[in-house]
């Protein structure tokens, strides 16, 4: 930890003046906000497997003779989980002659300190829940670690713009082909029209959410706001709902799809039945359970977790030409 602005300002020394937990602030963290938007399914198999059946056409004109035709196909799925882990360490001792002196206590081993408690609650867990939102669900491209070496943000799992990329690279998805996203706001409301009027009729109908950056949501906004005029309020975006007008086709913002991998911002949308897109989780997620083991005068916290994301059939995954 490093306390050393605290020293410097307060002295290397505990005052008791009052000072407790309540004196301690922090700016927010981005919480876990895409795993919401898919189907959980738990299991502790590390490569989730399924198939999806097919069938070519039945229908035919009658006649005497049997002609039968159609064929059962069945297309492999495969979506893989990855293993994260958090390792921490922390000298609590540092905290004692110091302004923070009221989080130790010398009454029980350090493991059991005010400090710990409140590190992993008003810390840890938060930040986790951040760097998986912003680095790992959405645009994350697995790198498999250098020994000893803490891997890098991004590099724990294949995010969903990784997937989706992958799965237009091997022809399961083809993108509807918009252009770039306008520049304009009115602009991109007739783009999402577009998009709609793209989506394969069979599901063009059916309840689906745009998956987007929160930027090109508040854009959509503002430009609905131009197009259809400031006062308009339909059923289409009424109750805080924002949809394509004459359409079943929600919305939503969420923080893992606004920057790509290298940073920059993602222009990438997509939609698909809320059924069809799948989070892996193990049955038991140790995401906040932490093995806390006192050594010498530091503290380390050790956990470690699993999770994927993916979609069981590609085909229906609908999404621009962008990235």
């Amino acid at each position: 930890m490093n306390i050393q602005d605290i020293i410097t300002e307060f002295g290397a020394y505990y005052l008791n003046q009052g000072q407790n937990l309540t004196r301690i602030h922090q700016k927010l963290r981005r919480q876990l906000v895409t795993p919401k938007m898919f189907t959980p399914v738990y299991t502790d198999d590390t490569i989730w497997r399924a198939s999806e059946a097919r069938h070519s056409r039945i229908v035919q004109p009658f006649q005497k003779a049997f002609t039968p035709t159609g064929t059962t196909t069945f297309v492999p799925v495969e979506i893989r989980q990855f293993q994260m882990k958090a390792d921490l360490s922390e000298t609590p001792d540092d905290l004692e002659a110091s302004w923070f002196g009221f989080m130790a206590d010398e009454n029980v081993k350090r493991s059991e300190w005010p400090f710990i408690r409140w590190w992993i609650e008003t810390q840890i867990i938060p930040q986790i829940a951040q760097d998986i939102e912003l680095n790992e669900i959405g645009r994350g491209v697995y790198t498999a670690p250098t020994a000893n070496t803490p891997g890098a943000a991004g590099t724990s799992m294949d995010g969903l713009q990784k997937i989706i990329a992958d799965h237009i690279t091997s022809g399961r998805i083809t993108p509807i082909t918009l252009g770039a996203i306008p520049a304009d706001d009115e602009d991109y409301v007739d783009y999402l029209e577009q998009f709609h009027a793209g989506i394969e009729q069979a599901y063009r109908n059916i309840p689906m959410t745009i998956y987007q950056s929160e930027d090109l949501v508040l854009k959509f906004k503002r430009g609905y706001n131009k197009k259809y005029g400031k006062d308009t309020n339909t059923e289409d975006n009424a109750n805080g709902v924002t949809k394509v007008k004459f359409t079943n086709l929600t919305l939503a913002g969420i923080p893992s799809m606004n920057l790509k991998a290298n940073g920059t911002a993602c222009s990438r949308i997509f939609a698909t039945p809320k059924e069809n897109a799948i989070l892996l989780q193990k049955k038991t997620n140790n995401m906040t359970k932490f093995d806390i083991q006192p050594f010498d005068r530091q503290v380390k916290l050790l956990t470690d977790w699993w999770m994927g994301a993916g979609f069981i059939i590609p085909e229906i995954v609908f999404t621009n030409d962008q990235t």
